[in-house]
């Protein structure tokens, strides 16, 4: 238990201190013109969860974690609107707690440049991408597994928008123009709502939220991903651009590691959240 904690305080102190940075870039107004998606376990941002994977042969407890940020410019009039043009980078990495060492089991690389455009309560987000994913070194001595050299180029388009003041409701779909190997499926579609609380609690500084996120992918068979996290939000604690949640998690489908795109598995857990 001790090592946990040890390893998620890094987490957690190394996108505080990150963060200053984020915000840094953001500050001027600067901020996304498209909300970040609260349950797409995909989403550039920084973030440290415990997992416990349910009914798997060889995983149980999981430490996973995130470190990106979206940089956007300064909004220019367009379409009767606001667009935006930026970069998006993330690393995301997932951990077995359970070894000596707590193994790096993958990391996928991940970097992209998204147009985003928003009207009242219309926004969209149109990305182009590239990811890679990579086994670990210790997963890979102690484990007998074919490595898949997973790398691709994307292109998605994603649409949102604000039913009311708690209520958003989005879809998209994407498709790999490029990729090894070559015989991956290129398309997939997403779908998700979000609700947040038009109260909030403390002096103003906790907001309930929730959020589902949905992905179905050719390559899979169009089998459903579903990714439901629930919690708290901190909000004004240093900035109004600034924000932490605590969500639990739940999520059951394929895999959204890269290597592991094509195992079935089922999860809860908790995680600390960052965004700026």
């Amino acid at each position: 238990m001790k090592k946990y904690k040890r390893l998620f305080i890094i987490i957690i102190l190394f996108a505080l201190s990150t963060s200053f940075t984020a915000s840094a870039a953001n500050k001027a107004g600067n901020a996304s013109l498209f909300k970040p998606l609260i349950a797409d376990p995909r989403q550039p941002h920084f973030s440290a969860s415990y997992q416990r994977y349910i009914n798997d042969d060889e995983l149980k407890n999981i430490g996973s974690t995130s470190f990106g940020e979206t940089f956007t410019s300064r909004p220019w009039n367009a379409l009767n609107g606001k667009m935006s043009a930026g970069i998006q980078a993330a690393v995301f990495a997932f951990f077995n707690l359970d070894a000596e060492s707590m193994d790096l089991i993958n990391a996928d690389y991940w970097v992209g440049i998204p147009l985003q455009y928003k009207k009242d309560d219309f926004s969209a987000m149109f990305r182009i991408f590239h990811q890679s994913s990579h086994l670990g070194d210790e997963y890979l001595l102690y484990n007998n597994i074919d490595r898949v050299n997973l790398s691709y180029e994307s292109i998605d388009l994603k649409i949102s928008y604000d039913i009311n003041k708690v209520l958003r409701g989005y879809m998209g779909a994407g498709y790999i123009f490029h990729k090894e190997p070559e015989d991956l499926k290129p398309v997939s579609a997403q779908f998700g709502a979000e609700y947040k609380c038009d109260k909030t609690f403390f002096n103003d500084h906790l907001r309930p939220i929730a959020g589902i996120d949905t992905k179905t992918w050719e390559e899979n068979d169009w089998g459903l991903d579903i990714s439901v996290r629930f919690g708290i939000q901190f909000e004004n604690l240093i900035s109004k651009k600034r924000k932490m949640q605590i969500m639990f998690e739940y999520f059951h489908g394929n895999s959204p590691h890269g290597q592991f795109y094509n195992r079935k598995i089922k999860y809860t857990g908790i995680g600390t959240h960052f965004y700026f």
